[in-house]
């Protein structure tokens, strides 16, 4: 199989899904690696709401693929606004990893595991919680350097405007003189 080039390769399916308890005080995150047969349960501390749970499930599943090094992955998850969420698409395309949404009845695997005991560490949350840090301050950095890239284009677009309407009165007085030096000739 890893001779394969990608294009034949079979995806890595990832299932991921959250789960609160204690009237959505404390949330639980899980993954299901089909090809590995693999599951892992984690408890997520500090967790707002069950989008924001969704999204670290997936984030999660993001860095479970890089640490093992995997290609041709693709995580499915049954929550829309995580999937859509504008960080997980940036981690799609950044790490070329597939994220998709499938409805809650094909995720049943990974809904009835993440309602299990944690079988991870609160190691493992720390360190996905500070992947999640890393991660959400390249993307402030990268909206802070948009801003400014769109600012100095703003400009720049009006140093043109102004070279144009410099230059238009240009060949407006030399056709002008033009016309004049015809005149007297």
């Amino acid at each position: 199989m890893d001779n394969l080039p990608d294009s034949k390769r079979p995806r890595r399916l990832i299932y991921v899904d959250a789960s609160g308890m204690e009237n959505n005080t404390v949330f639980k995150i899980s993954l299901y690696d089909k090809e590995n047969n693999l599951t892992s349960i984690l408890q997520l501390d500090e967790i707002e709401n069950s989008s924001e749970a969704e999204q670290y499930a997936i984030f999660n599943a993001i860095f479970y693929i890089k640490k093992h090094n995997y290609f041709g992955c693709h995580i499915l998850c049954d929550n829309q606004s995580a999937v859509n969420s504008k960080m997980i698409q940036f981690l799609s395309k950044e790490y070329h990893i597939g994220i998709s949404w499938i409805p809650r009845e094909a995720n049943i695997v990974a809904d009835k595991i993440s309602k299990l005991e944690p079988t991870l560490k609160e190691t493992e949350w720390n360190l996905l919680n500070m992947f999640v840090e890393l991660i959400k301050k390249q993307c402030h950095n990268i909206k802070e350097i948009e801003a400014e890239q769109i600012k100095e284009i703003s400009l720049l677009k009006e140093k043109i405007e102004k070279q144009k309407t410099k230059i238009s009165n240009q060949a407006k007085q030399i056709n002008s003189l033009k016309i004049k030096n015809k005149g007297v000739g």
